[in-house]
């Protein structure tokens, strides 16, 4: 039997009540009672619905709904209803309650949560539910916020960033691109970054420099994580036709605070190489020490500032040393559109052509685009 013919069914059980008195005023009152059942069957599912819904409680007062997605470089990714999806300072929220999803929650104290985001009775906390137990934790200890649908990878984050300078005197152009995507699951991050530059020439165009790798890591605790990485590069100002590599690693989290994150990693990798001359290098085994620093300012102007710096130690070629890094200031010109200023520099003391030179550094200006 469906809904309709049950509420029917009262109605008129309601109606014949009021038949046997033959009384108006009784066959009113039903008709009120009737009423009243509706309403107690229909809005608290109403009122259900509405709860499941995600909320964003701002400084000044401002109450939005919608669906909450993550919290990564110091913003709130937020689904608005009727709206659409955007981005909001950290600093400028006062509370946040997430039911829509379980959440992978992560904090400045190193400890990793999953479930569901609910209000706390003491200000300025969050209650985290995960079930059999919960957690009461200060919202301005959160650093990243991740949605997970079913432990399904999804993207949460990437960038593009592109540039080209040119010259009249010389005749000469240079194009750089790069840019990067980030999937997540419940303990697994998985990131594909690329890079080139092109210069122009009177007849053609010149690959410099490119790179293209894959890396994908296990987290273990709130310290640790393991995993490994795939990556090519290419770079003729050292000498250098490609370079394959893999590799194997572990990371540790020094620092992890909503506005600022500081990691390392070490491992071994193997390389294959190939100079610009078109000769073979033995394989080369070497030992990667990594050290990742990100910095965000949320108030006017909106910065952030990074640099990623990774000397190598060569196991097979005892004395070989390799320096790859890249540094990077992006100002926020509008949201997801920013300026970026990016300086290179790569060394190496034993290029893999003996006549080429041992450092290539260089400064590119360029838009970036975050999603």
């Amino acid at each position: 039997m469906g809904k309709n013919e049950k509420l029917r069914d009262f109605f008129h059980l309601f109606l014949a009540l009021g038949v046997f008195e033959s009384n108006h005023q009784l066959q009113m009152k039903s008709f009120l009672l009737f009423t009243l059942l509706v309403c107690a069957m229909v809005i608290p599912g109403r009122l259900w619905g509405q709860a499941l819904k995600d909320t964003i409680i701002m400084n000044d007062g401002t109450i939005i709904s919608g669906d909450l997605k993550t919290l990564k470089s110091g913003k709130v990714e937020f689904d608005i209803d009727n709206i659409g999806l955007v981005k909001i300072k950290f600093d400028r929220i006062r509370m946040i309650k997430g039911l829509t999803h379980t959440y992978r929650i992560e904090t400045s104290d190193r400890k990793i949560y999953y479930g569901q985001i609910r209000r706390s009775d003491k200000p300025g906390m969050i209650k985290i539910d995960m079930g059999d137990s919960s957690a009461v934790v200060p919202l301005n200890h959160v650093s990243f916020i991740t949605s997970l649908n079913n432990n399904t990878n999804r993207i949460i984050s990437g960038y593009v960033s592109s540039g080209f300078n040119y010259a009249r005197s010389s005749n000469s152009g240079r194009f750089n691109f790069d840019g990067m995507m980030r999937f997540q699951s419940r303990r697994n991050t998985t990131e594909v970054m690329a890079s080139m530059f092109l210069s122009q020439t009177d007849t053609n165009w010149i690959r410099d420099r490119e790179s293209l790798s894959i890396s994908s890591y296990y987290v273990i605790n709130p310290w640790f994580s393991i995993g490994g990485n795939l990556k090519y590069q290419r770079n003729f100002e050292l000498g250098l036709a490609r370079r394959f590599q893999e590799g194997i690693g572990l990371t540790a989290m020094l620092l992890n605070k909503n506005n600022f994150q500081i990691r390392t990693l070490t491992g071994i990798v193997v390389n294959q190489e190939k100079n610009t001359e078109g000769f073979e290098l033995p394989t080369q085994v070497e030992i990667p020490m990594n050290l990742y620093v990100e910095f965000f300012r949320f108030s006017n102007p909106n910065i952030s500032v990074s640099t990623n710096q990774t000397a190598y130690f060569s196991i097979t070629d005892p004395g070989r040393v390799r320096w790859d890094a890249d540094s990077r200031l992006t100002w926020e010109i509008i949201s997801d559109l920013s300026l970026s200023l990016q300086f290179y520099h790569n060394f190496d003391n034993r290029p893999p052509s003996v006549n080429s030179r041992k450092w290539d550094y260089g400064i590119v200006t360029g838009l970036k685009y975050t999603f």
